[in-house]
């Protein structure tokens, strides 16, 4: 089966290869596709803020001032 396939219909190229990267790949190999495919969208979002200098529980501060100044909590899509 091809995850990088299905991985590009869920995620935009660059956040694929924040995660690969954050995993200790380099942004194009693929090999873990499969195992970022089944990450939850907040694992995917730790990721991303971690490998971009955000670390140490932003992800909860930036999903709470979005929920307070847009009124979406985006926890709701994990369900």
């Amino acid at each position: 089966m091809d995850y990088t396939k299905l991985l590009e219909e869920k995620y935009p190229i660059n956040i694929i290869q924040y995660v690969r990267q954050r995993e200790g790949l380099d942004k194009e190999d693929g090999s873990m596709d499969k195992e970022i495919l089944e990450m939850t969208n907040s694992e995917v979002f730790r990721d991303v803020l971690a490998w971009n200098g955000l670390l140490g529980g932003w992800d909860y501060t930036i999903k709470d001032w979005i929920k307070s100044i847009y009124g979406i909590d985006l926890d709701d899509f994990e369900k």
